[in-house]
This record gives C-alpha cells, sequence and structure tokens, in this order.
C-alpha cells in the first residue's frame, strides 16, 4: 500500500515517474482497451429460445435440488447446454442465457443428477442412479418446439 502513496505523492508533486512504473501502467492499460474492445466486437451470437418447464419425480414423489442438463444433438463446439435447478416441488424452468428463459428448439438428451450432502463438512454425493448423469445412457429425451413448451414429467426410475 505504501507503494500506492508513493506513486500518488510522486504525481502529486509534478514529478516524473521512474520509467518501469510508467511502462507498467502503460501495459496495464493498453491491455483494459484490448480486452473491452475484442468483448465489443465478438459479440454473442445467440439462438432463440424458447420457455420450457417441467417436472421430474420419482416413485410418484418431487425429486428437489436435481440438476436438470439438456443435452442437444449438435456437434458445434461450444454449444449451449440449457439447464435448470429443481424446486422443492420438483418442478423447473431451463435456462440457456439469461433466467428461464428457456432452450433453443430441438430435440434433446436430458441428464438428471441430485448432488447432496449427509453433513455440512461432507463431500457432496449425487443421490440419484449413476444412469442418470450421462444423457446417452439415462434413456430421457426431450422435444422443444418454437412455443411455450410444458413437457410431460421425467419419471425416474
Amino acid at each position: 500500500m505504501s507503494q500506492v502513496h508513493c506513486v500518488w505523492d510522486t504525481l502529486r508533486n509534478g514529478n516524473r515517474l521512474p520509467r518501469n512504473v510508467s511502462l507498467f501502467g502503460l501495459g496495464l492499460a493498453m491491455l483494459c482497451v484490448t480486452v473491452m474492445v475484442s468483448g465489443c466486437e465478438k459479440g454473442e451470437a445467440r439462438l432463440s429460445t424458447f420457455k420450457v418447464s417441467g417436472k421430474v419425480v420419482q416413485k410418484g414423489k418431487a425429486v428437489p435440488n436435481a440438476t436438470v442438463v439438456f443435452h442437444a444433438n449438435r456437434t458445434e463446439e461450444g454449444f449451449i447446454k440449457p439447464r435448470a435447478i429443481t424446486k422443492p416441488d420438483g418442478t423447473f424452468e431451463l435456462t440457456t442465457y439469461e433466467s428461464g428463459d428457456g432452450a433453443p428448439a430441438g430435440t434433446y438428451e436430458v441428464s438428471i443428477e441430485q448432488w447432496l450432502r449427509a453433513k455440512p463438512e461432507e463431500s457432496p454425493e449425487n443421490r440419484l442412479p449413476a444412469v442418470l448423469s450421462n444423457p446417452t445412457t439415462s434413456g430421457l429425451k426431450a422435444t422443444v418446439a418454437d412455443a411455450v413448451n410444458d413437457l410431460s414429467p421425467f419419471e425416474l426410475k
């Protein structure tokens, strides 16, 4: 902290900073400008999303605090995976970009996990069968239409 005060006092008194401090400041400023400009140039290519809600049940009971992930049948690198956390009643609303915005239209394989701790000091464990955590083995599928989607409940076995 004393170095900051030293630099401030030097500038305030009209003196020049040592060359290495000036180069550091210039480099930091250039880095900030580069990051800001690159963020503006690219822009995020967003797909249109449609509201998707559903419910997760097991043996007729709601499954709370489960992570539901929709895996698109697409191979593009970095394709977003809509997801949600179930509420205490087992219901969920998918999110792709912003909370509750839904998912792009298409067909999806679905994975569901429920990571809980028995005690706060213990590591969380997936309380659902491991087969459900893999979209290719879960047997769960969903289709999102370009409209509001209220899916049939996912019945876990």
